[in-house]
């Protein structure tokens, strides 16, 4: 079996013979490559392809694999499939009822979640016990995935891990108040036959457990699992592993240099300690990168070679070397947008550049403003990732909210949203409203109620009838849905209403790929970062990027700018207080946005970053001492000082506009 287009490393990793594998594969070492020659390999050994199973962490990245490997193959792998954990756990659920004893059900997202708490506490709790719901969700998210008890996790997310007399003291106090409010919420859930995002995960991972034969029968359905981006794993998915590593062969690929989402329960660690956890285990690695140049790779090997955890990892270009990375400083933030600007400009006059062979990367979305304010100054499409996602969008939600309620009559948070939608319906009266609804049956008594109700808009009832007649025909069930509510949203988002409706066309077009609206709201919820809005003008194929530093795993650019590399952000203040584990995620932070760039590598930050600190000013002192750039050698980069008045803003936009004007512009 000749693998003619892999390296050593790959081929080595492909062809596999042993149980369980972790492949420690760094940015831009082809990993999706291997993943793919690992899988043909199996399948030219004779696995069938039903029994080989690919896990990924977003949709989009498991069905590229499916659709590069089916693409590639001369073996019939139509029955292949690339999964996410969450929508792999939906289908043992709905494949294996008796097993989870779930009946009909509807799986709630983060903001529903959110406003779950919110009805929870105003239900039930004083003004004075009243605690923030996205405060609630947040640490009910991280007890579940994490596996800790609620104690660590109000000490890791309300006090920055701290555990002295003083903060355990005001722990104790908050811990009733924390353990009432979430055992009401999950009875809420359980009456509402809502799920939300973490218990996916979590029914059947606890339920495999429980359940020893059950795990054995659902684990005999596979040969191979392949999973990607192990590194970003939390406890909870290992348990959900766990049924399966002594029955099926993993093949796991990841990075710990790139573990950036601790904050959402990914546990670093595990991947550092892979053997201990998965018996039968071997490490293997991949350190030949063909996305970057050795100059770029060089700054970004030493960022890591300075953290005190030991990576052991050294990446070298296959493509030799380039341009050495430039650090810019700036006064103002106005002098390094503009100056970004004129870059993407130059790319396009002195070396053929497309817009979309640029990117800019920021720790926050925040971060990126001026930036966008100079791109829409200039005329230059842009999209941006990290952003509020198309299915987030409150009018979508407003659609949706419609589907939901055919689904699942007992969906209380979507009867709300849709019911206040309309004229002299308010939280009070859809309230009273809900109550009489909640005792029915199914929708069509539900639709009863809402004829014989007097004063109520008759589309209410008409919409929901029209939705139903259409429920396996998702796109017109979309289309029935915009049809009733296109009146009330008008006027609810006015002049803006015209560019919100082509998102519903968008939507109708997700929907043509679902079964039911069942399936549609499952994976709606499952992988709601299903589009990306552009902005600007021009084509919408070729866009200057935009995106946080979390959002950017995945993409490169020949050209890529980082922006407001300071010494109070890399690593964060946060990160500071929180200790060691959080400044070395804001370290690996930062190696994912060096190792993004392809040809050339920009790095920007204030003047007051690159000084040296005044040792008087003790905290300051003490903190570019942290800094992750502190005493880089100079045979690293190149320099560049952007002084107030550097670049002449008429450069982009055709007419004079003076600087000062420009500061006084607010963007937010």
């Amino acid at each position: 079996m000749k693998f003619d287009d892999l390296n050593m490393e790959q081929k080595e990793a492909a062809t596999f013979d042993g149980h369980n594998l972790l492949l420690l594969a760094g940015a831009g070492t082809g990993k999706t490559r291997t993943i793919i020659a690992r899988a043909k390999y199996l399948l030219e050994k004779g696995v069938r392809p039903s029994r080989l199973l690919i896990l990924s962490f977003t949709r989009k990245s498991a069905r590229e694999i499916v659709s590069r490997l089916q693409s590639s193959s001369n073996a019939d792998t139509r029955a292949l499939k690339g999964q996410t954990f969450h929508s792999w756990c939906m289908e043992m659920i709905e494949k294996n009822p008796g097993v989870f004893n779930f009946g009909k059900f509807t799986v709630i997202d983060e903001e529903d979640r959110e406003s779950a708490f919110r009805l929870v506490c105003g239900r039930h709790f004083k003004k004075s016990n009243f605690i923030e719901p996205k405060q609630l969700a947040e640490v009910y998210s991280f007890v579940v995935n994490t596996r800790c008890n609620l104690s660590t996790a109000l000490a890791r997310r309300l006090f920055q891990g701290r555990m002295d007399e003083e903060t355990k003291e005001k722990i104790l106090k908050k811990l009733p108040v924390y353990q009432e409010v979430i055992k009401k919420y999950m009875r809420f859930k359980a009456e509402r036959r809502y799920l939300d995002y973490d218990d996916i995960l979590q029914k059947v991972a606890v339920g495999l457990k429980k359940n020893p034969e059950a795990a054995a029968f659902i684990a005999g359905g596979y040969d191979h699992i392949l999973i990607d981006e192990m590194q970003d794993t939390n406890p909870l998915q290992y348990l959900l592993l766990e049924s399966f590593w002594n029955r099926c062969n993993l093949f796991c690929v990841g990075d710990d240099a790139q573990s950036i989402y601790g904050f959402r329960g990914a546990d670093f660690n595990s991947i550092h300690y892979f053997q201990l956890l998965v018996p039968n285990a071997q490490v293997k690695k991949l350190t030949i990168n063909y996305r970057s140049t050795q100059e770029i790779l060089d700054l970004s090997n030493w960022v890591l070679e300075k953290s005190p955890l030991n990576y052991n990892k050294k990446l070298c270009a296959h493509r030799g070397s380039g341009e050495k990375p430039v650090i810019s400083h700036y006064h103002q933030e106005w002098d390094m947008a503009r100056d970004i600007v004129m870059r993407i400009k130059n790319s396009q006059g002195e070396e053929n550049c497309q817009f979309k062979d640029n990117m800019v990367l920021s720790r926050s979305n925040r971060g990126l403003k001026s930036v966008e304010a100079c791109l829409v100054e200039a005329q230059i499409p842009y999209v941006i990732y990290g952003g509020t996602s198309l299915m987030a969008s409150a009018h979508v939600r407003d659609i949706v909210s419609a589907l939901r309620v055919v689904a699942n009559p007992r969906d209380e948070l979507a009867w709300e949203r849709y019911l206040c939608l309309f004229p002299r319906i308010g939280e009070i009266t859809a309230a009273k409203i809900i109550d009489k609804l909640l005792d029915k049956e199914n929708l069509e008594e539900c639709i009863e109620v809402l004829e014989d109700t007097k004063g109520l808009d008759s589309d209410i009832a008409v919409t929901l009838f029209n939705i139903k007649m259409l429920e396996i025909e998702v796109n017109r069930a979309i289309e029935a849905a915009m049809r009733g509510l296109s009146k009330v949203l008008e006027h609810k988002y006015k002049e803006d209403w015209e560019r919100r409706k082509k998102d519903i066309t968008l939507l109708e077009r997700i929907g043509r790929g679902s079964e039911s609206i069942t399936a549609f709201l499952s994976d709606y919820v499952l992988d709601p970062s299903l589009s990306t809005g552009v902005k600007g003008e021009g084509d919408p194929e070729d866009c200057v990027v935009l995106t946080t530093i979390h959002s950017a795993k995945g993409l490169e650019a020949k050209n890529c700018y980082l922006i407001n590399v300071n010494f109070t952000q890399y690593p964060s203040s946060r990160a500071v207080a929180n200790g060691d584990d959080a400044i070395e995620e804001d370290r690996r932070c930062l190696y994912v946005a060096l190792t993004r760039a392809k040809d050339r590598l920009i790095i920007y930050r204030t003047h007051k970053a690159a000084q040296v600190i005044d040792a008087t000013d003790v905290s300051s002192f003490e903190a570019s001492k942290l800094y992750f750039l502190n005493d880089l050698p100079d045979s690293l980069y190149d320099v560049e000082n952007l002084g107030s008045g550097s670049r002449e803003w008429g450069f982009y936009r055709g007419e004079g506009i003076s600087l000062s004007e420009c500061d006084e512009f607010d963007f937010s």
